[in-house]
């Protein structure tokens, strides 16, 4: 039975006003992490310039790589601690540490995903090679179905594989123990999973496009400066804290 049933659980108008406080409860931390999102942003922008040289444009690329994956192991960590049972942003330190969590997260991510994205590329080059416009409505439509449906199975049980490596100290083999990450998520309840992270969806969509509209036609710099610096630093703190809430008594 999953954990929908346990009444000493978290509703889910308590997770967002939790994950709501916690998002600002450390505007120091909020901004670091935002010049961290800025930076990566900036330099990406660089490395795809065309009046710098190849060897710059590598270098560049490998500091946005390593900056994504300390942000990806600082994420990481606000789970951790999150089923901890913390009520404070974890400190963004120990480099070493975020960065080890960082890889793990990242690859695992690339490996899920590698699947229905290399089926989606089969079928796209198999389909233009072919040229066989006739088939679309047919069996072309069904197997694009299929793979739509197989990314969206595995975007709604990446949260279990995160929670679940979570609660083994960011153990990479955790994360392809499918039997207790189906446990995981009969635990935390499907339901209560898809519910909660449709909602945070859709609560994020509606903040960051109310937000930079909002700010949009201000002081130019603004409209750089803000969404890096201030939203996505926030949304991401706060998508993060509730994936940790779901899990925690």
């Amino acid at each position: 039975m999953g954990r929908d049933a346990n009444i000493g659980f978290m509703n889910l108008k308590e997770i967002l006003i939790d994950a709501m406080r916690y998002s600002v409860s450390d505007p120091k931390l909020i901004i670091l992490l935002g010049v961290v999102l800025l930076l990566a942003d900036i330099l990406d922008e660089l490395s795809g310039a065309g009046e710098i040289s190849i060897v710059m444009s590598i270098f560049l690329f490998s500091v946005v790589i390593f900056l994504a994956i300390l942000e990806a192991g600082y994420v990481f960590r606000i789970v951790e601690e999150t089923i901890q049972g913390s009520k404070k942003l974890p400190k963004f330190n120990k480099f070493g540490n975020l960065f080890h969590h960082g890889v793990i997260e990242i690859s695992v991510l690339i490996i899920y995903y590698s699947v229905p994205l290399f089926l989606f590329v089969l079928y796209f080059f198999n389909f233009f090679i072919s040229m066989d416009l006739n088939d679309v409505p047919g069996e072309s439509a069904i197997i694009f179905l299929g793979l739509a449906s197989l990314t969206a199975l595995i975007y709604a049980f990446f949260p279990a594989v995160v929670l679940h490596r979570a609660h083994n100290n960011g153990n990479f083999r955790s994360s392809f123990e499918f039997r207790k990450i189906y446990h995981k998520i009969r635990n935390v309840g499907l339901k209560r999973l898809i519910v909660v992270y449709l909602g945070i969806f859709i609560i994020v969509t509606i903040i960051e496009v109310a937000l930079t509209d909002s700010i949009s036609g201000t002081i130019p710099i603004f409209d750089e400066l803000i969404p890096d610096l201030i939203i996505a630093p926030l949304l991401l703190v706060f998508s993060t804290r509730v994936l940790g809430l779901i899990d925690q008594p």
